[in-house]
């Protein structure tokens, strides 16, 4: 069993994170209730003792609540580290959750996948712009094998900003919160840890042990990683690389 105080070095209970600006993030970003409180301790955490060497990279994005808030703690901490993000903007819907099953989403007959999709990365570039235009990540509409196998390249490609970019090199902070199966997480870990440095940090998205996620069996088994210090589950799992 681990020590009570793993759950509690990051925080004791709180009622919302201190900061005024990231108050504000869940008015004007999509994706309210999907980016949970203490996240944002946990990557707070992270911001604070990231290592000056690498990249931050995060897989998943939506409506980019959770990019923004990295990138405002970058800001807040003085950081330089690059954020590098990917998201193929493909959506399930409630029920139909079959890609090819209907091209519309949650029953209705007028609203389509592609259209929905189009709105979300859109909306995204638009919140991302107006708000970090300063210090905008690096993002991409790949799915994540896609992206790491580029990063494993060293391919060079034009982001949703438009600006041409190399992508590869070692990796500081990595927030995986792409699809939550198991074989897919453990796919996104592997290649995160192939290019993590030590000291790095992984924080699991949807990974908490009152879920039913994949994302969940994965940080479990975690815990027994030689190579892995757990340093807060008391929501979702952050592991630090030891080495």
């Amino acid at each position: 069993m681990l020590p009570s105080v793993v759950k509690r070095l990051i925080s004791t209970p709180r009622h919302s994170y201190p900061d005024d600006f990231i108050r504000r993030l869940r008015h004007l970003v999509i994706g309210e209730g999907m980016l949970n409180e203490q996240n944002i301790f946990q990557m707070d955490h992270v911001i604070r003792q990231l290592p000056s060497e690498g990249h931050i990279v995060e897989i998943g994005i939506y409506g980019g609540l959770s990019t923004n808030v990295i990138v405002h703690l970058l800001k807040k901490y003085g950081k330089s580290n690059a954020l590098f993000n990917c998201d193929p903007w493909v959506y399930e819907g409630y029920h139909d959750h079959k890609q090819g099953e209907t091209p519309f989403v949650d029953g209705r007959s007028d609203l389509y996948r592609a259209d929905y999709a189009l709105y979300m990365k859109e909306a995204y570039i638009r919140a991302t712009r107006f708000l970090h235009a300063d210090k905008l990540p690096f993002s991409f509409q790949l799915f994540s094998d896609d992206f790491f196998e580029k990063w494993s390249n060293k391919d060079t490609i034009t982001d949703l900003f438009g600006r041409s970019k190399v992508l590869g090199g070692p990796i500081a902070f990595a927030y995986i919160d792409g699809n939550h199966s198991y074989e897919q997480s453990t796919k996104d870990y592997t290649h995160v840890m192939h290019y993590l440095v030590p000291g790095g940090f992984i924080l699991l998205d949807d990974s908490s042990d009152s879920v039913n996620f994949g994302s969940a069996k994965l940080a479990h088994q975690l815990k027994t990683e030689h190579r892995l210090k757990l340093v807060d589950n008391s929501y979702n799992h952050l592991f630090q690389k030891r080495f």
